[in-house]
Order: structure tokens, then C-alpha cells, then sequence
């Protein structure tokens, strides 16, 4: 449950403590390490495509990779391949209908 005001930013310590809903999570997601949330949250496929999917690895290194599928389903192991595939292509057609 969400154990915080939404005046209050929510810290990495606070994510290995406490669960946020996904409304918390995508509002503070620029604010926090994309790695703790990923390890630490019970995410949906939906957000794992949105926010962190491609994002670089917070590595320190100029030369750090990239979040790919196979890390976050590793990591987010109630994701199926085929829920995450189906949230891939549904926020992929949505961004192309934007664009047109």
C-alpha cells in the first residue's frame, strides 16, 4: 500500500521498504534508481515498457548498457514474454497513432 503523502518525493531506501502502486511509481519514477524499482516493486508490463525498457543501466560508465526484456523479465518474473510483447506493441501503435 501506498504509505506516503503525494507532497512527499519517495527516496530508493523508501522503495526497499515499502510497495507503491503504480500511479506513485510513475509519478516519482525520474527521481528514483531505475534499478531499485526494478528489483524492489511489483511492476506491470506496461510500465517496464514505458519507463524502463531501453533506459541506460545506471551504471556510472559512459559506455553502460541498456534495460533490455530479458533483465526485466528476469527481474519482474510474473511478466509473461507474451504480456510484455502485447504491452510493447499496444504502447508502440499507440505512439505511432500520435504521431500521425
Amino acid at each position: 500500500m501506498d504509505a506516503y503523502f503525494n507532497h512527499e518525493k519517495i527516496s530508493d531506501s523508501d522503495l526497499c521498504n515499502t510497495k507503491y502502486s503504480i500511479d506513485v511509481l510513475t509519478k516519482h519514477f525520474h527521481s528514483v534508481n531505475t534499478n531499485v524499482v526494478l528489483k524492489t516493486q511489483k511492476l506491470t508490463a506496461q510500465f517496464c515498457v514505458k519507463y524502463i525498457l531501453d533506459s541506460p543501466i545506471e551504471s556510472g560508465n559512459k559506455y553502460s548498457d541498456y534495460y533490455n526484456k530479458t533483465y526485466i523479465l528476469n527481474c519482474q518474473k510474473h511478466i509473461s514474454e507474451e504480456e510484455f510483447d502485447k504491452a510493447y506493441d499496444l504502447i508502440n501503435q499507440d505512439d505511432f497513432n500520435k504521431s500521425r
